[in-house]
C-alpha cells in the first residue's frame, strides 16, 4: 500500500478527532451552570456551526480520495520541454 494512502488515512482520523472534540466542547459548555446576566447562544445554532465545517471537510476529503484513486488508473504524464 503506497504511503499516500497512509497519509490520507491519518488526515481523516485527525480531522474526525478534531471535530469530535469540538462537538464535545459544545455539549460540555451547555452542561456548565448558567451565570446570571451572561447571554447564552442557542444549542442548535452552536451544533450547526460545529457540524457545518465537518460536512464541508467530508466533501473535500471525498473529492480528494476520488482524485487520488483516479491518478492511480492514469499512466504518469511525461512533461514536455519547450525547445
Amino acid at each position: 500500500m503506497p504511503v499516500r494512502y497512509w497519509v490520507f488515512a491519518a488526515c481523516v482520523v485527525a480531522c474526525a478527532a478534531g471535530h469530535l472534540a469540538i462537538l464535545m466542547s459544545v455539549a460540555r459548555r451547555h452542561a456548565a451552570p448558567v451565570e446570571p446576566g451572561v447571554p447564552r447562544p442557542r444549542r442548535g445554532i452552536e451544533i450547526l456551526w460545529a457540524l457545518l465545517p465537518a460536512l464541508v471537510l467530508a466533501l473535500v476529503l471525498t473529492a480528494t480520495w476520488d482524485r487520488v484513486r483516479d491518478r492511480r488508473a492514469e499512466p504518469p504524464e511525461i512533461m514536455k520541454v519547450a525547445r
